[in-house]
């Protein structure tokens, strides 16, 4: 398995995948601020700007020891961060990666979403040569799930009261997905990785 401590530039015919920085910080707050956006994620809504920065210094060290690959996700012909999509509690032994993946609710319903997992999944299985990919969903999220299984991930485990947020209980949805299994799905506007 390849290490990945350098965050390519990946890209598809609307999207661009591109390394996270600083400069993210009051976009990343708008989507972590947001509680709708927040409803099925593993942490509270962001209350301060200094709270975004914290998440993306943590995301940068995870990338600095090659434990994960975060991305910001913004327009091809208007920059400025609208999602993130990362790889991230990287085995590299075993040559398995966890998917995550937030996006502004302003961009919901466009395929936005589907056009950059299409290229993380593939960057996932070729560049990097991993083997399996997982993803731990809330059960209630069910556009998410839906997504996921488009790309062929299958529920593997069900994990009850796992995590709590919220101030609540929540259970879990394992899904996983092999290299051998993986079939890519048609995807309008996709145009592979840049550099």
């Amino acid at each position: 398995m390849k290490r990945a401590n350098v965050v390519p530039v990946l890209e598809t015919s609307r999207l661009r995948l591109r390394p996270l920085s600083m400069a993210d910080t009051a976009a990343v707050f708008e989507i972590h601020s947001d509680p709708e956006t927040l409803k099925y994620w593993g942490h509270d809504q962001m209350t301060s700007i200094e709270q975004a920065e914290d998440l993306i210094r943590g995301n940068m060290e995870w990338v600095d020891s090659g434990m994960a690959v975060y991305w910001a996700m913004e327009r091809r012909e208007r920059p400025g961060l609208i999602g993130t999509c990362t790889l991230f509690k990287m085995d590299h032994q075993n040559r398995h990666a966890e998917v995550g993946y937030i996006l502004n609710r302003s961009c919901w319903g466009q395929g936005f979403m589907t056009e950059a997992l299409a290229t993380m999944i593939d960057y996932a299985f070729t560049t990097l040569d991993l083997h399996r990919l997982e993803a731990d969903t809330d059960p209630r999220n069910a556009n998410s799930i839906a997504l996921l299984k488009k790309f062929g991930f299958r529920q593997e485990g069900y994990f009850r009261e796992r995590w709590f947020v919220h101030g609540q209980w929540l259970d879990s949805d394992m899904l996983g997905l092999l290299r051998s299994e993986y079939d890519p799905p048609p995807i309008a506007g996709s145009a592979g990785t840049g550099s």
